[in-house]
């Protein structure tokens, strides 16, 4: 809305009407009544009444706007398309444009200082168009979540038609896991005016209580599993929450293979075998949620597991679509209740938490049904309508009524603002560099002529010698590139070097998986010196190339115990 100018004292009020309540005036004189007696009844003047039916004034009032009426429409639909395809302007950058669009066809705008509009302008013209155009917050997403095509989406409803067969809504679940943080956020509060630093003291922190939660097409909430952050559960924390809620713990926090499978056999199997019939669980495919015991469960009472497109649950999900938003608003209300009534608790008791919970899931049970359909109408699952999420996707506008000029200045804006910088060198292999204790450095200390950067980096001269004789390597286990050095490759021993917290520590793994840059590695231990076994359960990791140290030769293996020969385990922490 434009800017509100205050009125001056004793001015009589202007235009103090909206246009349907003019238009029904109007119609009420045409069919027969008098102008005093409309005007008195819709609170216009009657000489107002007299020029419309008569048709004087046609014209607007005000100035002539810098943008005639077309140009004004055609630039709310580039803005339209613009937001639609991830790349909404903001108010400074529909200026910009605007200013780009009037150099382009060589206009100059008095009133706008270089041609520039200002933010009255920007105000005003939103104002005009209110109907179709509002300002909002908006949310990142990533380019992956935004690069979802709708031959995709097809796909996957064409599946989930097959899936959905014959199957009722009473039997169709969704499972998501979330997280319940210690922050009730910000909000707006009354302070007095010109107060720079507005500040609410309240005890906040960055820890948060995993929760999965599962949701049926017929409105229906299973109970809640609460994974905490520990390596014990104790009593106290599992006393007050929802009727049938689950605890459990993990190192992390978070669900992993072991909690999830719990979570199934304890949630969801009950569930199913009270159901006849085909059962469909619909959720993410994270590799923690599914396992062999999980498949043979879901084949014995009739379960079908259906996965969401990968980087699309945000459109797909009825969890994320229409359930979870209402929780969190209402946690947040819970959790600022709670901290102005515990001032002096620094975090969330994880005592207290099981009561939250249950008030959380208490006022969530008022609207539930309705906010559950809701969530699984609008990903098109119940009832089935893959438009609900096609029309969530960018789609091609037709370019015929966006002018020429227009859309060139918007191509060249978006060029300017929008795309990667094309003089940005590709990132190539770091060195270290060797200089003195306390001693700063420079780029052209090193790089000013070959002698100064064949001193200043470490290394240079070594790895000429390195190529020729690297120690420990079995050249003929072991690919050669062109410049003769090493190429990993699954089945190979190495050491890699990793930052720990206060120095480096060495450990020896087998390469598994080889992406370059990156490695899938499988990491040993030491049973005692220069002896390593693999452990129990396998430690696997991702690591980069440039984290290998030193390649091994093939170890001598014996009962489990793996031992390399001509390995100095005194030159590495192992």
């Amino acid at each position: 809305m434009g800017r509100i100018y205050k009125r001056r004292v004793g001015n009589r009020n202007y235009a103090n009407y909206s246009e349907d309540t003019l238009k029904n005036a109007v119609a009420a004189i045409r069919a027969g009544a008098s102008y005093r007696e409309a005007g008195i009844r819709y609170g216009i003047p009657w000489k107002t009444l007299w020029n419309k039916v008569k048709g004087k004034h046609k014209n607007k009032v005000g100035g002539p706007t810098a943008l005639t009426e077309v140009e004004e429409r055609v630039l709310v639909d580039v803005l339209l398309a613009a937001g639609e395809f991830g790349s909404p302007l903001t108010a400074f950058d529909l200026r910009l444009l605007v200013k780009r669009y009037f150099d382009r066809k060589g206009t100059i705008i008095s009133k706008f200082p270089n041609n520039l509009p200002g933010h009255d302008w920007v105000l005003n013209f939103m104002d005009r168009h209110k109907d179709k155009l509002s300002q909002r917050s908006c949310q990142n997403i990533k380019t992956c979540r935004a690069e979802k095509t709708e031959e995709e989406m097809q796909n996957y409803f064409e599946n989930l038609e097959r899936s959905l067969r014959d199957v009722p809504p009473t039997n169709i679940l969704n499972f998501d896991e979330t997280n319940l943080s210690d922050d009730p956020g910000s909000k707006k509060c009354i302070f007095r005016r010109g107060m720079k630093y507005p500040e609410r003291v309240m005890n906040t922190s960055k820890a948060c209580i995993s929760i999965m939660f599962a949701i049926t097409g017929a409105g229906d909430v299973l109970p809640p599993y609460t994974v905490y952050k520990a390596e014990r559960l104790y009593d106290q924390w599992t006393i007050g929450g929802p009727k049938n809620a689950r605890y459990n713990r993990s190192k992390s926090g978070w669900f992993d293979g072991f909690t999830f499978e719990d979570w199934f056999s304890s949630i969801v199997i009950p569930w199913a075998k009270r159901l006849s019939g085909p059962k469909v669980i619909i959720g993410d495919n994270l590799s923690s949620h599914l396992n062999i015991e999980i498949i043979i469960e879901c084949q014995r009472n009739n379960v079908r597991f259906v996965f969401l497109p990968k980087n699309a649950t945000h459109i797909t999900q009825p969890l994320d679509v229409g359930y979870y938003g209402p929780l969190k608003k209402i946690w947040r209300k819970l959790l600022t209740d709670y901290k102005t009534q515990n001032p002096r608790d620094q975090t969330l008791n994880k005592s207290t938490f099981p009561h939250l919970l249950k008030k959380l899931m208490d006022k969530l049970d008022l609207t539930n049904k309705t906010t559950i359909e809701g969530a699984f109408r609008g990903t098109g699952i119940i009832p089935f309508n893959p438009q609900e999420v096609m029309k969530r996707l960018p789609s091609n506008r037709a370019q015929e009524h966006i002018s020429e000029t227009l859309s060139e200045s918007l191509l060249d804006y978006l060029k300017e603002f929008r795309t990667p910088q094309s003089n940005i060198k590709p990132r190539s292999r770091k060195k270290m560099l060797k200089i003195q204790p306390g001693k700063s450095v420079s780029y052209e200390d090193f790089c000013s002529d070959e002698e100064n950067a064949a001193e200043a980096v470490e290394g240079v001269a070594e790895d000429e010698e390195e190529k020729e004789n690297i120690p420990n390597i079995d050249l003929t286990d072991v690919d050669v590139s062109d410049e003769e050095l090493p190429i990993p490759k699954p089945g190979i021993f190495t050491v890699i070097k990793l930052a720990s917290k206060k120095s480096f520590k060495h450990f020896i793994c087998k390469i598994e998986e080889v992406n370059r840059p990156e490695l899938v590695v499988k990491f040993m231990r030491v049973k005692r010196e220069n002896l390593f076994v693999f452990p129990d359960k396998d430690d696997i990791s991702v690591q980069n190339e440039d984290d290998i140290v030193m390649y091994l030769k093939p170890p001598s293996m014996k009962r489990g115990i793996y031992t390399f020969d001509g390995l100095n385990t005194t030159e590495y922490k192992f």
